[in-house]
């Protein structure tokens, strides 16, 4: 049942303006980073490890944001325009019904990790970066995007309202952005510690840094900050499953 879910709402997706905009947005996202950080003056004196954990960054943040945005509607649209009801009629279990959901947002950031790969590949020419940071990037892209989708989708079933929903996503998601935007140099060691313990998005940039800028590319090297990430993923799916346990005792219509 699931795979019925996945293919009616990634088809909306790709055959409506929506998607092929934040696709073109995305790109042009890119474009702007690439050039920049190849022809302004002060950006084009970066390390070139430097400029690709910038990118790193920019890939990472824009994706996890479109893909917030995209996960706020999937659930709550049903409810909005009620037929979440008439779904739930048919014999369709409610893991199918978000699991269905679930892959949809992963395949629209498997198509914008697709658009990333030849900007990556113009900004690492030269060195053999290429490939390791390829595989970070969708390794913390999946990570992140799979934990904010499935807390995104907890929020979606306690609200049951897409505008509560995304409000609260994009203030979780900025409160997790904006500790990750300031360099280590500004962070104390206890601070910064603490910081990348308990944020994915903080984790995630570290371990890119020490990937590309300390080349210490090996899993071993970066445990500590796939943990934290991976932590956060199980506590987001703690949290769906008692929405979900919680949405099944008030059923479709809420009291």
């Amino acid at each position: 049942m699931h795979k019925l879910i996945w293919k009616k709402d990634i088809l909306a997706e790709i055959y409506t303006w929506k998607s092929a905009l934040w696709l073109l947005l995305t790109a042009l996202i890119y474009s702007v980073t690439c050039y920049l950080l190849l022809t302004n003056k002060e950006l084009s004196l970066l390390d070139q490890t430097e400029m690709l954990w910038l990118l790193g960054k920019i890939i990472i943040g824009a994706s996890l944001l479109v893909a917030i945005i995209d996960a706020s509607s999937l659930i709550t649209t049903e409810f909005e325009q009620e037929t979440i009801e008439d779904l739930f009629l048919s014999p369709l279990p409610v893991r199918d019904f978000i699991l269905g959901k679930f892959l949809t947002v992963m395949s629209v950031w498997a198509l914008m990790y697709a658009v990333a790969v030849p900007y990556v590949l113009v900004s690492s020419a030269g060195s053999n970066l290429s490939a390791v940071f390829l595989a970070y990037a969708a390794l913390y892209g999946t990570l992140l995007i799979a934990g904010f989708t499935v807390l995104v989708f907890g929020l979606s079933f306690l609200y049951r309202s897409f505008k509560n929903t995304l409000t609260t996503s994009l203030v979780l998601f900025l409160a997790a952005g904006i500790p990750a935007l300031f360099a280590a140099t500004l962070k104390t060691g206890i601070v910064a510690s603490v910081i990348t313990a308990i944020n994915p998005l903080d984790a995630a940039f570290a371990s890119l840094d020490n990937v590309l800028v300390d080349y210490h590319a090996s899993l071993s090297a970066n445990w500590p900050y796939l943990l934290s990430i991976l932590g956060f993923s199980a506590a987001a799916g703690v949290f769906l499953f008692v929405s979900v346990r919680i949405f099944e005792k008030r059923g479709v219509i809420k009291e």
